[in-house]
């Protein structure tokens, strides 16, 4: 488990660096520049003193060759040193981890409200092939897929924030809210619309894939072989079919950890909620590349790590993959 959890972090690397070339040639090749966003937000910031402006120039090495800055870029990333925003005046890594716990507590809900609804709603739909029940999930989820996240969060927020006024409809806290049961009352119905309008698309994607994994597995005749000595269909479905089904459950679930992180971009943006993908979202509007070229990798390595927890979790599961490792080493 060891040798092969190493070997699957050591491929991870070179991608690493690939990824990291084109997040940061993309960034770059984008037009605008930051000190000239700061002099059209406040003409007269550097009308007085124009050798200032040359100065950030040189501090932000803006004018530095394209890989001079990746190098530069990456050997301070390496050694943890992120730098400054140009935007907020502050280094980056105190923005990244004062906005992260945030992210974390809205994608994490998501993703767990994902997996709580579509397990059930996929297995029962595949055990009740065809039923009234299984062509509702699927109208449910080709309508789920259908809806644009910005257009349900919107359509979520007139409903349960305006019409009904059930829920607040942005932000992460009531100002002015005090005491801990109130602050976690208050914050927990902060983030229940735009917990779930960000697994909801996901959770009519799962639900189809589980079903059709799971239905693949159903036919297989070790099934009809444990229906025919008598188990009962719990134990059948749960024991042997979903087991056996989990290699490409565990696949799309494990890799779409990214999409809450990137989802969570428009969701927040939408709600005001002060996360990550509202902290991008305002880093590329004010040219702020360094700012959004971190939270670009950070996004990147969510990504490589998805795909480390899915191999983990493939040997967890199906023990033969890892002797499949062995046979070919």
């Amino acid at each position: 488990m060891k040798s092969y959890f190493f070997k699957r972090t050591l491929e991870l690397v070179p991608i690493f660096f690939v990824i990291s070339i084109i997040i940061f040639m993309l960034l770059n090749a984008m037009p605008g520049d930051p000190l000239l966003q700061m002099r059209m937000d406040n003409p007269r910031a550097f009308a007085q003193d124009p050798e200032r402006l040359a100065e950030l120039r040189e501090y932000y090495h803006l004018d530095d060759p394209l890989i001079v800055k990746y190098f530069d870029w990456l050997k301070n990333i390496l050694i943890g040193d992120l730098g400054f925003s140009s935007q907020y005046k502050i280094p980056v890594s105190e923005l990244i981890f004062s906005r992260l716990p945030n992210t974390l507590l809205l994608t994490v809900t998501a993703w767990i409200i994902g997996i709580v609804l579509a397990l059930p709603i996929g297995i029962y739909a595949a055990v009740k092939k065809y039923s009234v029940f299984d062509y509702s999930t699927t109208v449910f989820a080709f309508v789920g897929i259908s809806l644009p996240s910005f257009w349900f969060a919107l359509m979520a927020i007139i409903l349960f924030g305006v019409i009904l006024q059930w829920l607040p409809i942005s932000g992460l806290e009531t100002y002015g809210v005090t005491g801990f049961w109130n602050v976690f009352l208050d914050r927990f119905r902060h983030l229940i619309m735009p917990a779930i309008v960000l697994g909801f698309i996901q959770v009519a994607f799962w639900v189809r894939y589980i079903r059709a994994a799971l239905l693949e597995v159903l036919d297989q005749d070790y099934i009809r072989t444990a229906y025919a000595k008598g188990a009962n269909e719990r134990r059948v479905i749960i024991r042997h079919a979903l087991r056996n089904a989990m290699i490409p459950i565990i696949t799309i679930i494990a890799l779409d950890i990214p999409y809450f992180f990137g989802g969570a971009l428009i969701v927040e943006t939408v709600f005001a909620w002060p996360g990550m993908g509202r902290l991008m979202y305002n880093a590329v509007l004010a040219s702020d590349y360094n700012l959004a070229i971190n939270c670009l990798m950070f996004l990147a390595i969510i990504t490589l790590l998805s795909n480390l927890l899915a191999d983990v979790l493939y040997v967890v599961v199906d023990p033969r993959i890892k002797l499949d490792e062995r046979k070919r080493g």
